[in-house]
């Protein structure tokens, strides 16, 4: 099973990094008026690494749920057409990398909170934004919703690594941080980058290109991000690996 694990992985690793890329105006250049998936964890991961948001030892879950909604704020705005859905099974995905275990849950109380928050306040602000979660992408539920639902992409993070993290690991060395702290935070790196590409190859299996939340811009009114384009012979088994990188992150409902 590891030697599988392990072959999955790399593949699914080389097979990321031939995709071919562009940098476009999701709705000038890309969807126009088309609508997209947001996925959930994603958006909570990038609005999560804000900087000024304070989780340890603070607890700012007000200006979290105020970076969520500015971020869809800034798609709305700007005429994107956009259902949202998140997985039980991704949840500890939303959790920054670099962050402590031992603050993690404060990030999966408010992963639950913004979710309730949405599906109570956004349908009467923006009625054409559908909030979903489901237990994991492989479960009836999702096959269904985009079996029903014209989805023409998912918006969502790569698992790449933050410019920040990577400034902070120099810095750790430089303090003569333990090396154990090092390849904890480098081995969370792998998984991550793991966990989200395994999610975009079955999305692209299933005919979906992707967009990259992270690294997306706003520029006047345009929403410049990289597009992912659907590749073809995607012939790689990933059940089994999906299995293994989410059973790393067990899930525990907050909700």
């Amino acid at each position: 099973m590891a030697a599988d694990k392990q072959g999955t992985e790399e593949q699914i690793l080389q097979w990321y990094s031939n995709l071919y890329s562009r940098r476009v105006d999701l709705v000038g250049d890309f969807a126009g008026s088309e609508r997209f998936l947001v996925h959930g964890e994603s958006l909570l991961l990038q609005c999560f690494g804000d900087p000024h948001i304070d989780f340890d030892p603070g607890y700012q879950l007000l200006h979290a749920s105020y970076a969520v909604e500015k971020f869809l704020q800034g798609l709305v705005s700007r005429g994107c057409n956009f259902h949202i859905a998140f997985f039980d099974e991704h949840q500890d995905l939303c959790v920054p990398q670099d962050a402590s275990p031992a603050i993690s849950e404060k990030y999966l109380l408010a992963r639950a909170a913004i979710i309730r928050h949405l599906k109570v306040n956004l349908p009467d602000a923006v009625p054409e934004i559908e909030i979903n979660t489901f237990s994991s992408v492989s479960s009836d539920g999702f096959t269904e919703y985009l079996r029903a639902t014209d989805i023409y992409f998912v918006l969502c993070h790569d698992g790449a690594s933050f410019t920040d993290i990577r400034k902070k690991l120099v810095l750790q060395k430089d303090l003569d941080t333990p090396q154990g702290e090092n390849k904890d935070v480098q081995e969370r790196q792998q998984e991550y980058k793991t966990s989200f590409r395994t999610f975009i190859y079955s999305m692209m299996q299933r005919g979906y290109s992707a967009a990259l939340v992270n690294g997306l811009e706003w520029a006047d009114t345009k929403v410049v991000t990289t597009v992912l384009e659907h590749a073809r012979s995607m012939t790689l088994d990933v059940s089994s690996a999906v299995r293994y990188y989410y059973s790393l992150f067990p899930y525990k409902s907050c909700i």
